[in-house]
């Protein structure tokens, strides 16, 4: 019996339809580690950014915070694949902007902790809190 399905090219077209679900997938997990990054990052500095006793752990723990926001920007969020195609380029646009703004963010604050300024570092965390809940209700779903 044959299967006029298994032809050469439908081999082919499934093998590349499989492999882009599973950079999809991968994709995804990578974005989630780096959320992961920024959300145990930011509650640790939250609970020392005021101790100067902590700085040079603040400030290495903010350049990993700045690094997991840059790495976060050359990913795709999930939910990208439900957003018509015409306002796809917009959604991922304005993604980019806010993980800018996150990181200019962890920059403002590395800058309070290096002066010494420890309440305005502390209270820049704010700002953080402000951007990772306004992001997650425009670009994630559960």
């Amino acid at each position: 019996m044959k299967f006029p399905l298994l032809t050469p090219a439908f081999i082919a077209l499934s093998l590349f339809a499989g492999t882009l679900h599973l950079h999809a997938e991968e994709e995804n997990e990578a974005l989630e580690q780096q959320m992961k990054i920024l959300a145990r990052g930011t509650r640790q500095l939250t609970l020392q950014v005021a101790d100067p006793a902590q700085q040079q752990s603040s400030v290495t723990l903010l350049e990993t915070l700045k690094k997991a926001a840059v790495d976060s920007k050359a990913l795709t969020p999930r939910m990208t694949s439900q957003i018509p195609e015409a306002k796809r380029a917009q959604f991922l646009a304005d993604y980019r902007t806010d993980l800018d703004e996150l990181k200019d963010s962890f920059d403002q604050i590395e800058e309070a902790v290096k002066a010494g300024q420890y309440e305005k570092a502390k209270s820049l965390i704010a700002t953080v809190n402000t951007i990772k809940k306004e992001g997650h209700g425009k670009f994630k779903r559960d």
